[in-house]
C-alpha cells in the first residue's frame, strides 16, 4: 500500500480530499495532512512518503517550492498538484519539476481517482523494475563464482570466455595467470561433529575471510569449490609472496591452517584449466610435503612414496568397495594403501597418514548423507588410540575393523531400503496383474532404470522379474480356473494374457497340464 501526504492551506479542501477519495481501493493510505509547505517538509524529514498531493498556491511557501525541496529530499516521490483555474499557468512549471499530474479545483472525484490510479500504476512499474534490479545485483556474486568455476574447469568455448571476461571486467592486458586451490587443513578434527552449527559458522567465516583477502590484496579471482576449498585464479606478479602472506593471515585469524596448491603461470586465459589440473596435483602432494604451506607444481619432486592422484584412486576404489559390501576388495585396497605407509620412516608420519585416510572417509560418508560418528562412534577424540599402536600391522588391523564395520552398516541400510522397495514393487505387480505389465513400466513407476531394478529385484527375491511375474500370473490363473463359471479366455485376460494360445502354453509349462486338463482335474 502506497503512503500519501496531503498539503493544502484550505482546511475544507484538505478534509474533502482525505475523506471523499476511496484511498483503500486505490491501494493507498493517507498518513498525514498539513496546511503549509513548511509543515509538509518537516513531515517528509521525519517519515518517507510515496505520493505528495499539494495545492500550488499556499502562503509563505508555494506548492512549487515545496515540490522542489521535497524531490531533492526524496527523488522517487510522486507529486500531484491541485489548484484553481486562475493558477493554471503554473502547470508548465509543475511539469518541468517532474510532477506526476495536475488537477484543477474544484476537484472532480472521477478525474482525481483516474489521476491517482495512474500514479499508482507508475509506482507499481517502478517497484517491479527495482525488484528486478535488486534480484540481479544479488545474483551477481553467484554468477561470478559460477563463471570462475567454469573457467577453472574449462567449461565453455573460447569466444564465450572472452566475452564474459570483458563483461565482468576481468581481462587484463599482458597479465600473468595461474590457478590455485586453497584448502583448510584438518577441518574434520579441529571442529568436532557435536558442534555442527559452530563448525558451519566458522567455516563460513573462513570462506568469507579468504575471499575478501584475495580481493582486497588483488591476489586474483576466488570462487567456492566446496565446504573446505576455494578455487583461485591469480593475476599479476609476486604470487608466491602474496599467497604465503595469505597463509600467515589465516593462521593468525583462525584456529586452522590452509594449504595452497598452485599451477604453472600462463599468459593465455584459455590455458587456465591446465594450470588448475596442476594445482590439484600440487595439493594432492600435501600428504607428503606437509600442510600449512604453499606447494607450487613446478617444485614437485618425485613423491617419496606414491603420488597423490594414485592415492586418490585407491581411496576411491576402497570407498566404493565398502559401500558395496565387498570386504575382499576392501582388504585388497587396504593392503595397497599400507604398502605406502609401510615405507614411512616415523610413527608420527604413519599416524598422520592414517588421519588423512579417516578424513577422506568422513568426507565420503558426508557426501552420501552419512555420519562417521553416528555410524561407528569414531571421532577425533577416539583417535588417541593410534599413538598406542606399536606396529603398522596393529594400525592396519584397527583400520580394517573400522572399515568392515562401516561397510556392514551401509549394507544393512541398503538391504532395508531395498527390501521396502521390492515390497512396494510386489504390491504394484499384484494391482496390475491383469495388464500387459513389463519391467520397463515398473521401473519407470519407481524412477529406476530397468536393468538396475531387475538386479535389485533378483538380489532381494532370488528370481528374475519375468519369472516372478509369470509365477504370480499362473498362481492367479490356477485360482480362477477352479471357478467353473469362468471361461478359460476370461481367466487368460484377467491374468494379463490377450493371446489364449500363449496363455495355455505358459500354463502347461508351469503346471505340467493345460488349463482345460487342470479344470477337469479340479
Amino acid at each position: 500500500m502506497y503512503t500519501v501526504l496531503l498539503a493544502d492551506d484550505e482546511r475544507l479542501d484538505l478534509e474533502g480530499l482525505r475523506r471523499l477519495v476511496p484511498w483503500e481501493r486505490l491501494n493507498m493510505q493517507v498518513i498525514g495532512t498539513v496546511n503549509s509547505g513548511f509543515a509538509a517538509l518537516d513531515f517528509l524529514n521525519e517519515q518517507p512518503v510515496d505520493i505528495l498531493v499539494t495545492d500550488v498556491r499556499m502562503p509563505r511557501m508555494t506548492g512549487l517550492e515545496l515540490a522542489r525541496s521535497a524531490l531533492g529530499l526524496l527523488p522517487g516521490l510522486k507529486v500531484v498538484f491541485v489548484s484553481g483555474f486562475e493558477d493554471f499557468h503554473y502547470a508548465k512549471t509543475a511539469l518541468e519539476l517532474g510532477a506526476s499530474s495536475y488537477v484543477l479545483k474544484p476537484v472532480d472525484d472521477g478525474e482525481f481517482n483516474q489521476v491517482m490510479q495512474a500514479v499508482g500504476r507508475q509506482l507499481d512499474e517502478e517497484r517491479e523494475k527495482q525488484s528486478w534490479i535488486d534480484t540481479y545485483r544479488q545474483s551477481i556474486p553467484y554468477l561470478r563464482n559460477e563463471f570462475i568455476r567454469q573457467w577453472l574447469e574449462g567449461i565453455g568455448d573460447r569466444d564465450e570466455l572472452h566475452k564474459k571476461l570483458d563483461w565482468m571486467g576481468m581481462r587484463s592486458r599482458d597479465a600473468s595467470y595461474a590457478a590455485a586451490i586453497i584448502e583448510m587443513d584438518d577441518v574434520s578434527w579441529r571442529l568436532t561433529l557435536n558442534e555442527s552449527e559452530h563448525r558451519l559458522d566458522q567455516i563460513g567465516q573462513w570462506l568469507d575471510f579468504i575471499t575478501e583477502a584475495c580481493q582486497s590484496d588483488s591476489i586474483g579471482y576466488p570462487c567456492k569449490l566446496d565446504s573446505y576449498r576455494i578455487g583461485l585464479i591469480t593475476v599479476g606478479d609476486n604470487l608466491a609472496a602474496k599467497l604465503n602472506r595469505l597463509i600467515e593471515q589465516v593462521k593468525q585469524q583462525f584456529p586452522a591452517s590452509v594449504t595452497i596448491g598452485i599451477g604453472s603461470v600462463i599468459k593465455d586465459p584459455e590455458a587456465i584449466p591446465l594450470s588448475y589440473r596442476q594445482a590439484r596435483k600440487a595439493l594432492y602432494a600435501k600428504l607428503f610435503y606437509g600442510k600449512g604451506r604453499l606447494i607450487p607444481y613446478e617444485e614437485l619432486d618425485a613423491p617419496p612414496i606414491a603420488d597423490g592422484s594414485n592415492l586418490e584412486s585407491i581411496l576411491s576404489e576402497l570407498f566404493k568397495a565398502a559401500s558395496e559390501y565387498d570386504l575382499v576388495k576392501v582388504d585388497d585396497c587396504l593392503l595397497d594403501l599400507f604398502a605406502v605407509a609401510a615405507r614411512l620412516e616415523q610413527k608420527s608420519t604413519v599416524c598422520t597418514f592414517l588421519l588423512h585416510l579417516i578424513s577422506k572417509l568422513e568426507q565420503y560418508l558426508q557426501g552420501i548423507n552419512e555420519d562417521l560418528y553416528q555410524m561407528i562412534g569414531l571421532d577425533y577424540h577416539s583417535l588417541d588410540v593410534l599413538h598406542r599402536f606399536e606396529t603398522i600391522d596393529d594400525i592396519i588391523s584397527w583400520f580394517r575393523r573400522k572399515l568392515f564395520e562401516v561397510s556392514e552398516k551401509l549394507h544393512m541400510k541398503s538391504q532395508k531400503k531395498n527390501r521396502k522397495l521390492i515390497e512396494e514393487v510386489r504390491m504394484y505387480i499384484d494391482r496390475r496383474l491383469g495388464t500387459e505389465l513389463t519391467l520397463k513400466e515398473v521401473a519407470d513407476r519407481f524412477s529406476f532404470s530397468p536393468n538396475h531394478l531387475g538386479v535389485l529385484f533378483k538380489d532381494e527375491t532370488g528370481e528374475t522379474f519375468s519369472s516372478y511375474l509369470i509365477s504370480k500370473r499362473m498362481s492367479a490363473a490356477r485360482t480362477h480356473l477352479q471357478n467353473p463359471k469362468m471361461k478359460i479366455y476370461e481367466v487368460a485376460h484377467m491374468t494379463g494374457y490377450q493371446n489364449i494360445a500363449y496363455f495355455s502354453r505358459q500354463f502347461k509349462e508351469w503346471s505340467g497340464m493345460t488349463p482345460g486338463d487342470f479344470r477337469k482335474q479340479c
